[in-house]
């Protein structure tokens, strides 16, 4: 046998065990901690992932005839949406159905099927039903003309 082991299985039985516990304690706080960091890490790739997909980009004819391109996040427009309808307080009570109608008009209506189908991936929720059960008539013909 190694002095040095023998050395360290001495030592370790002279440990009290209250300094055993610490030790194991510490040491899974520190694997939780690099765990937990892989884990953010991986949901920080899967977000940044998911919202890339949903950049769609479009071209603008602006005054004297010239194109600019423009690019909307689907992603973070359902999130806008859905966060005005269902994440502003404990009981439901309050929609802010202005925030969710500025929201969609950032879209073009060539893109509102795509963004209705990243609505119902992201919350398995039919966005046209959602609008249509928060927004009063006038805020729906607001953006009505983009539905049909």
């Amino acid at each position: 046998m190694n002095p040095k082991e023998t050395n360290l299985k001495k030592l370790w039985n002279d440990t009290p065990a209250i300094a055993k516990i610490a030790i194991f304690g510490v040491g899974a706080f520190v694997a939780y901690r690099v765990g937990k960091s892989f884990y953010d890490k991986a949901q920080i790739r899967k977000r940044l992932k998911q919202y890339q997909q949903g950049q769609v980009q479009y071209n603008v004819v602006g005054p004297g005839g010239q194109q600019a391109a423009q690019t909307v996040n689907l992603t973070s427009v359902a999130g806008e949406v859905y966060d005005s309808f269902y994440s502003n307080d404990w009981f439901g009570w309050t929609e802010d159905e202005e925030r969710a109608v500025n929201a969609v008009k950032t879209v073009p209506k060539a893109f509102i099927p795509q963004l209705e189908q990243t609505y119902l991936q992201l919350y398995g929720k039919d966005l046209r039903a959602d609008l249509l059960s928060y927004l009063s008539s006038s805020e729906w013909s607001q953006i009505s003309f983009l539905f049909n």
